[in-house]
């Protein structure tokens, strides 16, 4: 795995995210953070999380999915998820 300005961009995002967090609604907010976990993941493992197939319970995948694909749901989740509801939240 090599890392990449992505990989980090991307952790430098969530540890940013988790910082505001913590200092808007206190120390017990850390655990809204384990959330940003999931877009972490796919931007950081892109290619062994597309190339899972097999038997799940929603059934049979027998394709793999691209990287940029996986990528791309990881970076939508980190920022396009939050400029959305920021964006919705400010047209009010």
């Amino acid at each position: 795995m090599q890392i990449t300005f992505g990989k980090i961009l991307s952790l430098g995002i969530a540890i940013g995210y988790a910082v505001l967090a913590i200092h808007w609604g206190g120390v017990g907010y850390w655990k809204w953070s384990l959330g940003l976990l999931l877009p972490l993941v796919l931007i950081w493992f892109p290619a062994e999380i597309g190339s899972l197939t097999g038997y799940y319970r929603s059934g049979y995948v027998n394709v793999q999915t691209p990287e940029a694909i996986v990528s791309f749901l990881g970076w939508f989740g980190l920022v396009g998820v939050p400029v959305l509801l920021y964006l919705l939240i400010v047209k009010r």
